[in-house]
């Protein structure tokens, strides 16, 4: 089976989640927003389930890992609209004024989670569509912890990493290097998986595309006028609106991508032939 140590590398991005959002989530759990816990719980078992898909199917265990991934056609809407519920919350903290660090990045923050969502959609249903081809399929998976790991990996890097450390409101510039360092990381992860393992990990490849469109995006267009303009419209629209399209955009995508993957119908014996 393609890439036995997989689960392991997921564990490495579970351990990493863990630590980066300790401190402002898991350590305070009752006192986050809703749309922390609707993103938290959707990635936290997209995670999880990513991280089974791997080893049930180093271990062979083909019904389980068939069943877990039916499973993830309906997390997958769910995972979204997570991701939709944070755009929300990136919107309403804007326009509210009350987040200085929202207030500085928001519109980095908007174009960043839009290229993620985007990432993801195609991903998932590429992997659903490639199915019955291992070595694509499983790339295709697996490249999907990778599109949101600048996210916990840049708050560890404002933990521990001289230049990147963030001790109060005076460091808050450097939030946006330590998330492009971030990224950077991800990338790199791509472009060697790729290097090592040859044309079979071509998804690696359309991954760290998105992760680099990400970088760019929110380097040099976090504060175009048409970005905060948007920012504004997502935060004076109601938050069930904002998350239902992203759960809908997750929906479509699950279903697309099961019906391309479907066996091309068989002629029936004894069907007559076209003339």
């Amino acid at each position: 089976m393609p890439y036995p140590r997989a689960h392991l590398y997921v564990m490495v991005v579970i351990a990493v989640t863990v630590l980066g959002f300790w401190p402002t989530y898991f350590s305070v759990l009752g006192q986050g927003p809703w749309q922390f816990h609707a993103h938290g719980i959707a990635a936290g078992l997209w995670i999880l389930m990513v991280a089974a898909q791997g080893w049930t199917a180093q271990q062979r265990w083909f019904g389980v890992h068939g069943a877990i991934g039916k499973a993830s056609l309906i997390l997958f809407p769910f995972l979204i609209g997570g991701l939709a519920a944070i755009i929300d919350l990136t919107g309403k903290s804007y326009v509210a004024g009350g987040d200085p660090v929202r207030t500085q990045y928001g519109g980095a923050f908007l174009i960043g989670l839009v290229v993620a969502v985007c990432a993801y959609l195609f991903l998932f249903q590429a992997a659903l569509r490639h199915r019955r081809k291992t070595w694509v399929h499983a790339g295709y998976m697996l490249a999907t912890p990778l599109i949101l790991w600048e996210s916990p990996f840049s708050r560890v890097l404002n933990m521990v990493m001289p230049g990147l450390q963030i001790a109060g409101p005076q460091d808050f510039d450097r939030i946006l290097p330590s998330i492009l360092w971030a990224d950077a990381s991800a990338l790199l992860f791509c472009l060697v998986v790729r290097w090592r393992v040859g044309a079979r990990a071509q998804p690696f490849v359309v991954a760290a595309g998105f992760i680099a469109a990400q970088m760019v995006a929110m380097a040099f267009m976090g504060n175009l006028p048409p970005v905060l303009q948007m920012l504004t419209m997502i935060g004076r629209t109601p938050s069930v609106l904002v998350v239902a399209i992203g759960f809908g955009a997750g929906a479509v995508a699950s279903a697309a991508g099961w019906r391309a993957g479907r066996r091309p119908a068989r002629p029936r014996a004894g069907a007559a032939l076209p003339a």
